[in-house]
């Protein structure tokens, strides 16, 4: 049981300082555009597409086994992506009219592409599971 607790702490700290090494290394360019989003939406989307294969790999005993699993995608990815900041930017941009349209677009764009993404991840990880290794 400790061992998970350490999985998820440790997990999760690399998660976090990913997503801000993230958001700084996309946020520099794009602060002075006015595209305050973009660098959360790249954190959620490379999380959403990193849990599916994560799990897709997890599954049929593919090469994760349930810790790796935990600490992949519970802790590494839970870390990496940001459910509140994605909501305090689409609320932000409500607060703004010239900016509403962004916002929703923002909204829209976050759930449709974050459930490709996963999709994604998830056929891919499948894929690599049942095909034979090459020789």
């Amino acid at each position: 049981m400790l061992k998970n607790w350490v999985l998820l702490f440790v997990g999760g700290g690399l998660g976090a300082v990913g997503r801000e090494a993230l958001m700084l290394i996309v946020a520099a360019p794009l602060a002075s555009d006015g595209i305050d989003f973009l660098p959360v939406f790249i954190a959620n989307m490379t999380a959403a597409f990193l849990i599916g294969l994560v799990t897709s790999l997890a599954m049929a005993k593919g090469p994760i086994g349930p810790e790796g699993k935990l600490f992949l995608a519970t802790g590494v990815m839970g870390g990496l992506s940001t459910f509140s900041s994605f909501i305090w930017g689409t609320v932000s941009s409500f607060g703004d009219p010239t900016t509403q349209a962004i916002g929703l677009f923002y909204l829209g764009a976050t759930m449709i592409i974050g459930f490709l993404m996963v999709q994604l991840g998830l056929w891919l990880g499948q894929r690599s599971i049942h095909e034979p290794a090459a020789s």
